[in-house]
């Protein structure tokens, strides 16, 4: 597994909010029978969290928060499910000014217990980018490691070597249920109805869907759920057209566009970061513009990544 990978990954998905390009899918949910956290090796564990990152960007669905307080800092989060609902990864990145500046978090979860099977973390300094890694099994620690580079990339040819916890008491990553307790922690968290959305857009973020736009007559909404589908509603919930997921595009003004088509229907969506202007009781960051079957129509929305 390369770690500077998921840097990139989660820094391409905060800034575009959309998916990586699809590719063929594998069975679904077929990593649920891989591991299970009571028998792993460190071996099978780094099979099993290569599995999930490879398929985390095609099969599986996100969730992700913001102004999560661990600590005294506060950190996004961004947590992985399958497609029947199981968290397989929860990630938590340092935001906004940091006191000390907290490390990238990624944590492992066993797609049956939900335990943790594996904690990576990447601590970056001014003088090198340092790897740790915990591995879990029978609630206890199997295998503790670290390497350091001068870099991301570096990370990748240096050497692992045992950890050596300058605090092993109160180090929390020596201790799976403490780690388990922060997991739990965070999914409450990231599940919960954001108090800035509408009901509807709490209800299609909880499907996974990254972008939401609703707009008065004739009384449509639209959902984008990355690598899955395009939802529209239209006279107020009675038309329901579901259009093939297609990748963002990037339009006039940094706007996002998502054009897709079924049969007799075209759909072109454009989420502009401009403050929509029709906004109701909730202020919308973006003004979102759809071209269906050729009309437009345009309403208020935002990311929900």
């Amino acid at each position: 597994m390369k770690p500077y990978s998921l840097f990139f990954l989660l820094t391409m998905m905060l800034a575009a909010c959309a998916g990586p390009s699809s590719e063929k899918k594998a069975e679904a949910d077929s990593v649920q029978a891989n591991v299970t956290a009571v028998s792993s090796t460190p071996t099978d564990i780094s099979t099993y969290v290569g599995d999930i990152d490879e398929k985390s960007g095609s099969d599986y669905y996100l969730l992700a928060l913001h102004d999560f307080l661990n600590g005294e800092n506060s950190n996004g989060i961004v947590a992985t499910f399958n497609n029947s609902g199981r968290p397989l990864r929860v990630l938590l990145y340092p935001e906004g000014d940091q006191r000390i500046k907290a490390p990238q978090t990624w944590i492992y979860l066993d797609s049956l217990s939900g335990k943790p099977v594996l904690l990576r973390e990447i601590v970056e300094s001014e003088n090198n980018v340092t790897e740790n890694s915990f591995y879990y099994g029978n609630d206890s620690v199997l295998q503790s490691e670290t390497r350091a580079a001068a870099d991301l990339p570096g990370l990748e040819k240096a050497v692992f070597t045992s950890y050596q916890s300058p605090a092993p008491p109160s180090d929390y990553r020596l201790q799976p249920a403490e780690v388990s307790k922060l997991v739990e922690k965070v999914l409450t968290a990231v599940k919960a109805d954001r108090k800035d959305l509408s009901k509807g857009a709490n209800i299609v973020r909880k499907d996974g869907a990254s972008h939401w736009g609703t707009g008065n007559e004739p009384g449509w909404s639209i959902a984008v759920i990355p690598n899955k589908k395009i939802i529209l509603h239209m006279n107020y919930d009675q038309d329901k057209y579901e259009f093939p997921y297609s990748d963002a595009q990037k339009g006039d003004n940094e706007a996002t566009e998502f054009i897709t088509t079924i049969k007799d229907h075209t759909l072109t969506a454009k989420f502009e970061n401009k403050r929509c202007t029709d906004d109701a009781d909730i202020k919308h960051p973006m003004t979102v513009t759809i071209r269906f079957d050729g009309k437009t129509y345009q309403g208020c929305g935002q990311s929900l990544f």
